[in-house]
């Protein structure tokens, strides 16, 4: 997710790009990497009178740890959007912004829930019953698969969110009950919260059949193939190797498609006089990313402008971006930020809820780091990055004249830990990115993009940490970096 940060004022200026040559690893096979996977089979009816989903979820949950499983749970992130919900996903001082015509809540109304063709009672779990356990008949074996069969209806709040509708459109993501990781600690549990994206989640496959009126465009995580029968319109989509699921609805969607290698390019906005801009900024991240890192995987990359709370949030795919960016190149770097998460997070995984900043610091550097390899954009690597010192120092003391102290440490501290938004956003976003800058500078350019090579090849379709991390900084750059990392993480380096 990209938030805005804007305590001091600083001007940027265009910048020189140097250009990148480099191998071309071949792309990959995504059925190929998708045999194994959990599959996700959707049948989902959107009632716009009602604003309601009604949905017929079948689950082939496969076991891919190495232990024996006795249950499987699964998350339900809109019961955080209910009523009197304890993990409400909207901090206090932004729910003027969130709900213009009034705070607004969902429902949630699970049916039926089936296991292997039998019915079953579900167990819920946690402060607002947003956990569903899943007692399974024998132990599950690694490699092995059980069909869990899910009926359910959903009421949509009058949000600004990612899960909700405005005047604009409908954005739903994190609506559908989605499996919880399973990982050396067991199964991770994390609730909702306000800061960050509070997400964790295996790769799976998504087969999705998607119905709505006739006069809603829709975007998608992937390609959609479309067919109109009289007032309904039936889409049907196939993801296949990606981590969750989304969709965003508009009446007054326009849309502007290019192709580019294999890549189809859709941007789908509702307000942009060079929309052609936006799309070749995403172009621009997709081919950047690709020869920096590692190859994009899929054939389909979906930019969105939406109603959203903050500057913009990522999906497998596609990229919700608030239209409530005003500097048009403000509105293009939070696409680039977007488009880096496709790698850290997307391709790579990890568990955002407990270490944010391995996902959304690498993003936040890899969005400065754009800069220095393309011409045209108006802004620059270095004055983006003073402008971040400063801003930070300037946090920092005005935390401690406030408070008398302030913790910045990044490690091991969830989304939870951080009291506010700000304090979150100037620790993960920008103290993050700095650490990153300065390894930059420690190693070189060079061995620095060979690192995040070796990453993004090990641990590709998977789980990173943040020890994973660092190993492949070590391995690629030949160099013990773990004093490094301490100094940054455990709030130990000083800044000037």
């Amino acid at each position: 997710m990209k938030k805005f940060f804007k305590i001091a004022v600083f001007v940027l200026i265009i910048s020189c790009s140097v250009v990148f040559t480099g191998c071309k690893r071949q792309k990959d096979n995504i059925e190929e990497f998708g045999q194994g996977l959990s599959n996700y089979y959707m049948d989902i009816q959107y009632d716009d009178n009602n604003k309601s989903l009604y949905a017929e979820q079948t689950v082939e949950y496969v076991n891919n740890s190495n232990a024996l499983l006795s249950e499987v749970y699964f998350h339900l992130y809109v019961a955080n959007f209910c009523k009197d919900a304890k993990n409400f996903p909207v901090e206090d001082m932004y729910k003027a912004k969130a709900y213009p015509n009034g705070e607004s809540y969902a429902s949630l109304n699970i049916i039926r829930v089936k296991l292997n063709d039998k019915d079953i009672m579900p167990i819920y779990e946690g402060d607002d019953n947003d956990f569903m356990r899943i007692e399974l008949t024998d132990k599950l074996e690694p490699t092995q698969s059980v069909e869990i069969y899910i009926e359910y209806s959903i009421t949509i709040p009058n949000v600004s969110h990612r899960f909700g509708y405005t005047d604009k459109g409908v954005n739903l993501a994190n609506f559908y009950p989605i499996a919880c990781v399973y990982d050396e600690n067991g199964w991770s549990k994390n609730p909702y919260h306000f800061n960050g994206d509070p997400f964790y989640s295996d790769m799976a496959n998504y087969y999705v059949n998607f119905t709505c009126s006739s006069d809603f465009i829709g975007a998608f995580t992937g390609g959609a193939e479309e067919v109109v029968d009289g007032n309904t319109k039936y889409y049907t989509i196939n993801s296949l190797c990606i981590r969750e699921f989304s969709a965003m609805l508009s009446k007054n969607f326009k849309t502007i498609t290019k192709n580019d290698g294999d890549v189809k390019y859709t941007y789908y906005y509702l307000n942009d006089d060079t929309p052609e801009k936006a799309l070749q900024c995403a172009i621009d991240s997709i081919n950047t990313f690709s020869d920096l890192f590692y190859p994009y995987p899929y054939n389909y990359y979906n930019v969105v402008q939406a109603s959203f709370l903050y500057g913009g949030m990522e999906y497998p795919m596609l990229s919700l971006i608030s239209d409530e960016v005003e500097n048009y190149d403000d509105y293009l770097n939070v696409i680039v930020h977007e488009t880096a998460h496709q790698w850290w997070y997307s391709l790579v995984g990890s568990d955002e809820y407990s270490n944010p900043w391995l996902d959304e610091s690498l993003t936040e550097f890899s969005t400065l780091l754009f800069y220095n390899y393309n011409d045209g954009y108006n802004l620059n690597y270095t004055d983006m990055l003073n402008a971040m010192h400063e801003n930070y120092n300037l946090f920092v003391s005005v935390y401690q004249d406030v408070l008398g102290s302030v913790d910045t440490s990044l490690n091991n501290r969830s989304i939870s830990e951080y009291n506010t938004s700000p304090e979150y956003t100037y620790c993960v976003y920008v103290k993050g990115t700095l650490m990153f800058d300065s390894l930059y500078q420690l190693v070189g350019k060079n061995q620095f993009i060979k690192s995040l090579k070796l990453y993004a090849e090990t641990y590709a379709y998977q789980i990173s940490t943040p020890d994973g991390l660092i190993a492949c900084f070590e391995k690629a750059t030949k160099t013990n970096l773990q004093n490094f990392f301490n100094s940054w993480l455990t709030d130990k380096v000083i800044m000037y």
